[in-house]
């Protein structure tokens, strides 16, 4: 069995959400569809009820979710015993935006703690600047930067996915040059700024949640990745006046620095 179909249904059995899931997965959500639809059959059970307000775990789906978790444990082992991997300990300093940290990386440490509960991961949530010069000066491991591209002399991006970027607002708000936007230093949000018209209101926060709990009270409109409004996207408490263009996420190490077995295996986790 494909075990990318048993990732799938834990991440949905967690979200709820075909959206959410596909944002996650950094995949379509069609895919999404497409391989819950074809873990049934190879089942022969349906596992989730498609519900107005998500999905919705079966019984049948609850016991191949317990299942699953040990299928994907026993294939790590696998992997540990065939490339005779040893004790992975130690800290693991990560910098990377809010929605990074906040969506995209939490499960994924949780799955490497499960895996090897000696590591210690450390989270800073910094913009893109701040991020690369604490990988260039050691005080950071790695770093997960959101940009068009990277290129920094003496350090080595790897492109791992795409985030989608949408302008959204509470319905019935209508089209005003009001915007409320993440701090300067995001990415997208500072591409957004230099496309605008002139003379545009801004409010700038540096916390995702107070320019979402903005738009969502119909103040204006925002700047944020898919990831961050799904929920408020399949909810209806937020629309999405039109999608941006897709921003990748790199991941950025030092090759001057041999990492450390924890580094490894968080890179692996998160990769």
């Amino acid at each position: 069995m494909d075990t990318r179909l048993l990732r799938t249904l834990l991440v949905l059995a967690r979200t709820g959400s075909f959206t959410a899931t596909a944002t996650q997965q950094h995949l379509v959500q069609s895919t999404v569809t497409s391989q819950v639809k074809s873990l049934e059959r190879a089942l022969g059970a349906r596992l989730f009820d498609r519900l107005p307000t998500g999905a919705r775990l079966t019984e049948a789906g609850r016991r191949a979710v317990e299942h699953a978790r040990e299928v994907l444990a026993a294939e790590q082992r696998l992997r540990d015993a065939v490339r005779g991997s040893t004790a992975v300990e130690g800290d693991v300093r990560i910098g990377a935006p809010e929605s990074v940290c906040a969506y995209r990386l939490p499960q994924r440490i949780a799955d490497a703690a499960l895996r090897w509960p000696g590591i210690a991961v450390h989270l800073n949530a910094v913009n893109t600047r701040p991020a690369l010069a604490g990988v260039r000066s050691g005080t950071l491991d790695l770093a997960l930067v959101l940009e068009e591209s990277v290129a920094v002399a003496g350090l080595r991006a790897t492109a791992l996915g795409v985030e989608q970027i949408d302008l959204v607002t509470a319905p019935g708000v209508a089209e005003e040059e009001r915007y409320f936007l993440l701090e300067e230093g995001c990415s997208y949000t500072d591409r957004f700024v230099r496309d605008l018209a002139p003379t545009p209101t801004i409010t700038r926060f540096g916390s995702i949640e107070a320019v979402r709990s903005c738009a969502v009270a119909g103040l204006g409109h925002a700047v944020l990745p898919r990831v961050a409004i799904a929920d408020h996207l399949d909810a209806g408490t937020l629309h999405s006046v039109r999608t941006l263009p897709e921003t990748t996420l790199f991941l950025v190490t030092d090759p001057r620095r041999t990492p450390s077995a924890a580094v490894k295996a968080v890179i692996d986790a998160i990769s």
